[in-house]
């Protein structure tokens, strides 16, 4: 199993990143790493204990084009396998504990993508200050909200679609894998995994004030953001979250396993969808 990543720091979260997929049973690790090595020290270091493969490297302004010019090559080599495609501060939780066995319910329902929306993970208080480096991202941000850039007063999307087959149809239109890989070819399926986002960092203001001051076209999400945390002495919102369990996100809906029901449903609906039309 592969993951593709595009990565620029997030090194206080990294080791951790690694571990957390290996241990899913990720085999290989394929970075694009934007920004000088001086912001990607880390990375280089655990390059000598980790199955790490730098597929690219690039410096100069984040640019969404850019990433994607560069993740295209890649994913043009792994066409009929499936891949795992991350951001360094997102660990997908998967319906079933194993990924290969979410791969084998996938491809059992003749499905192509796994549909995983973010969940944003935060401190106790919504506070940013955090440590050099997180040993345990799910308990130092022990807090999940699925509603958080609403609160903040921002628009901004929160579909994933992490885990994907990819082939002749693949086709990424955006830097943020926030729409389906395979276009109007893609077949998803009950399942539903969560992407659970550790932004709220120390590190990201950072990001946040360089994206607001930057062109790229989601500007206006950083600028929000900003004008948030500024005016709420850097801390966002953490009404209506919840504590994080496996249990409970089974039980609002979040993860969602193949079940008799669902699973008559949604083929019930492709059957239909195969159908002729009437009008021929």
């Amino acid at each position: 199993m592969r993951l593709l990543c595009h990565i620029n720091d997030d090194e206080d979260l990294l080791q951790a990143w690694l571990d957390y997929y290996a241990g899913l049973g990720v085999s290989s690790f394929h970075f694009i790493v934007h920004g000088a090595v001086s912001e990607n020290v880390k990375l280089f270091q655990l390059a000598k204990l980790y199955p790490i493969r730098v597929e690219d490297a690039y410096e100069g302004p984040f640019s969404g084009i850019e990433k994607l010019r560069r993740i295209e090559p890649v994913l043009a080599h792994w066409k009929g396998q499936w891949v795992l495609w991350v951001d360094s501060d997102e660990f997908v939780e998967f319906p079933y504990r194993g990924l290969t066995t979410t791969i084998r319910v996938l491809e059992f329902l003749k499905a192509n993508a796994l549909s995983a929306p973010m969940v944003q993970r935060l401190t106790e208080d919504g506070g940013l200050k955090t440590p050099e480096t997180i040993a345990d991202p799910f308990l130092y941000f022990p807090l999940c909200s699925v509603d958080l850039y609403r609160k903040m007063g921002v628009e901004a999307l929160i579909s994933k679609y992490p885990l994907f087959y990819c082939q002749d149809s693949t086709k990424i239109s955006n830097g943020g894998n926030h729409n389906p890989p395979n276009g109007p070819f893609t077949v998803l399926s009950p399942l539903q995994g969560v992407t659970h986002h550790f932004k709220w960092r120390g590190p990201a203001l950072k990001k946040i004030v360089s994206r607001a001051q930057s062109a790229v076209p989601w500007r206006h999400e950083s600028v929000g953001y900003l004008a948030y945390l500024e005016s709420h002495d850097f801390h966002v919102p953490t009404a209506d979250s919840f504590s994080y369990s496996r249990a409970e996100l089974f039980r609002r809906g979040l993860l969602k396993k193949a079940t008799a029901c669902n699973v008559s449903t949604y083929l019930l609906r492709r059957m239909v969808a195969c159908l002729p039309s009437p009008h021929g």
